[in-house]
């Protein structure tokens, strides 16, 4: 409505202008803000974003109620559904059906007022989710797309990224720890609280940080974006949390599906690699220089760590950048195409390594050959303790979904009411705790907002993708906001919805759907 109420280009400027602070205040904001520590980390978070989108919104309403008011009453007058819906494109559709279904789901739920708040869960009830596709729309027909916005953002991170690196030295230069009992401390680290949701969020940083270094012309771009991807890596490393495999597995597995169409691309890509077991290289040094003065690894990277050619394989890689780039500064290439040869012999590869995952999962779990994995065996064998219970909330989870009447399984209990389905059936569970979400976005979603409620929402992921993929050639910032919610989205499916990175994917897709950008 705004965009055309908002007609000439100097009406248009206040609009932008209040979401361009709006970008900032989430993209900046929530990742940095804390009150009392981690004490109350998941509430003073989840009420800045509704408090910074609540006041972009009564603002924006403001401003069309008194400047725009004559636009308003001739946009009303001319007002036509079909020229509203000519405008929404494939997401656009997908996330109002996802909006409508959360709604209907919330209306139907025995338990409505839960369902709203969220107050039974960790707050993602219908009042946020309404929050954050309110902000997708604004964002995306009102911000004017600039790629400093993102470089903000990312600086924003490093500073989460850094505080984070010093929690695992132990150091708590923040006094954030010190009322905590010691066996969580090492749980929860940085501004953003629980070491998952902290990963979580490095995991968007790492994505978009990188693929901004492999796209950048200018050298103080690239040094810049470097100088984050470094910081990043040390940081969801440091998080000792098992989520990070799936979002750098997300990144490069797809990164260079993006990047082999060209020399410089694929260079790009090996100096990514030959960064990354270098850092990788240094956290092995620093563990055994500090030993009990840092948390440590002992996790898969730890088995990285102890392969004995490490060293090797760093030499190897940054001998290739170092030769490539004397080699072409002799012959002074200019950047060249290479067709499609290397993206499908990626693909190929990919093909191969998911292959033998799966056939991995089935010989341990269907043939039982468990002891041939040795420490992986732990990744691959589903059963009630795997992933830190995970395996138990997920068959509990989809055999109380399987009960419920037909009605209930196409829209779900209702939004964020996942505790209080399953709240009888883990009673007196072996671990004594209270489950109160599936740790699986995908899941929850199939449960809360039923079978319909989690298609709507993969339909807007994979529009949004689709979108993006059309500037694929155009803007690579774009690029990095799509490789960010990839990350995300891969991750989630052993991770949690939280109001605390969960309004910054948000953003991200907002920011990446910008029509200012085809401008």
């Amino acid at each position: 409505m705004w965009e055309n109420i908002c007609r000439d280009s100097k009406k248009k400027g206040f609009p932008s202008i209040v979401l361009g602070i709006y970008v900032l205040l989430v993209g900046i904001g929530v990742p940095l803000v804390v009150r009392d520590r981690y004490f109350d980390i998941l509430v003073f978070k989840y009420y800045y974003y509704c408090f910074c989108t609540i006041t972009m919104l009564v603002v924006l309403l403001v401003y069309t109620l008194t400047v725009g008011r004559t636009d308003a009453e001739i946009y009303f007058k001319e007002f036509k559904i079909k020229k509203v819906f000519e405008k929404l494109t494939f997401m656009d559709f997908a996330v109002i059906i996802y909006l409508l279904i959360a709604i209907a789901s919330t209306v139907t739920s025995d338990y409505l007022y839960e369902a709203f708040w969220g107050n039974e869960g960790r707050f993602t009830g219908l009042f946020l989710i309404i929050w954050y596709v309110i902000s997708y729309f604004c964002v995306s027909r009102l911000w004017k797309f600039k790629s400093w916005y993102i470089d903000l953002m990312l600086a924003a991170g490093v500073l989460v990224c850094l505080f984070g690196i010093t929690d695992y030295f132990k150091l708590d230069i923040f006094h954030f720890k010190i009322a905590m009992l010691p066996e969580q401390r090492s749980i929860f680290t940085s501004t953003i609280g629980n070491i998952n949701t902290y990963t979580a969020y490095v995991g968007i940083l790492v994505a978009t940080a990188t693929v901004l270094f492999t796209t950048d012309q200018k050298s103080k771009n690239m040094l810049w974006h470097y100088f984050c991807m470094v910081i990043s890596f040390f940081a969801i490393i440091m998080g000792v949390s098992d989520n990070a495999y799936l979002s750098l597995g997300a990144l490069f597995g797809f990164l260079p599906l993006y990047l082999f169409k060209n020399r410089k691309g694929i260079q790009r890509f090996v100096i990514v690699l030959a960064t990354f077991f270098s850092v990788i290289q240094c956290i092995d040094w620093i563990n055994n220089y500090f030993g009990e003065g840092v948390l440590g690894i002992e996790s898969a990277f730890a088995m990285i760590i102890k392969f004995q050619g490490l060293p090797y394989l760093i030499i190897g890689l940054w001998g290739i950048v170092i030769f490539w780039y004397f080699f072409d500064y002799k012959r002074k290439y200019k950047v060249k195409e290479v067709g499609s040869l290397f993206r499908n012999l990626w693909m190929v590869f990919l093909f191969l390594i998911i292959t033998a995952f799966l056939y991995a999962l089935y010989d341990c779990n269907v043939v039982g050959n468990v002891s041939r994995y040795e420490s992986l065996s732990s990744y691959l064998l589903f059963n009630d303790d795997w992933g830190t219970q995970r395996g138990y909330i997920w068959r509990n989870g989809m055999e109380c979904y399987a009960r419920l009447p037909f009605w209930k399984r196409i829209v779900g209990f209702g939004p964020e009411t996942f505790g209080v389905l399953i709240m009888y059936k883990t009673a007196n569970n072996p671990y004594n705790l209270l489950f109160d979400n599936a740790h699986n976005e995908y899941l929850h979603m199939l449960t809360t907002v039923g079978f319909a409620g989690l298609i709507a929402y993969l339909s807007f992921i994979f529009g949004y993708i689709r979108n993006c993929l059309h500037y694929k050639n155009r803007n690579p910032y774009i690029m990095a906001i799509m490789f960010g919610v990839i990350c995300y989205s891969v991750q989630a499916f052993v991770n949690l919805n939280l109001p605390i990175v969960a309004p910054v994917f948000w953003l991200l897709l907002g920011m990446g759907a910008a029509k200012s950008i085809e401008k």
